[in-house]
């Protein structure tokens, strides 16, 4: 019964990992198309940064998940770094979006 709901675990860890990596390449692909039709790369920079922050959400999220299983200090500060580091990144995103001179895109 335990390897069961390990396995079950683990899948929906995969799921929330792969839905966040397609989140993240979505948000790029539209920057790319905004890009070239508007020629604004800072209308595209703010549709990249708020994907990477969407998609970085989702991935503590399953990091969170993965918090279950750790059993060893070696795990545990792997995940801490990670944590750290990714909670770095999505200041350095949110500071981008915040700088001055850049808009919002329309229809966001």
């Amino acid at each position: 019964m335990v390897q069961i709901e390990t396995s079950i675990l683990k899948a929906f860890i995969l799921l929330i990992d792969v839905v966040s990596a397609g989140v993240i390449i979505g948000y790029c692909a539209v920057a790319f198309v905004t890009a070239v039709r508007t020629r604004s790369p800072a209308e595209a920079h703010l549709i990249v940064a708020r994907g990477a922050l969407l998609g970085m959400s989702m991935k503590v999220a399953a990091s969170l998940l993965k918090t279950m299983q750790l059993q060893t200090w070696e795990q545990i500060l792997m995940f801490v770094l990670i944590f750290a580091l990714r909670k770095i990144l999505k200041g350095v995103f949110q500071m981008e979006s915040k700088i001055p001179g850049r808009r919002e895109p329309s229809g966001a």
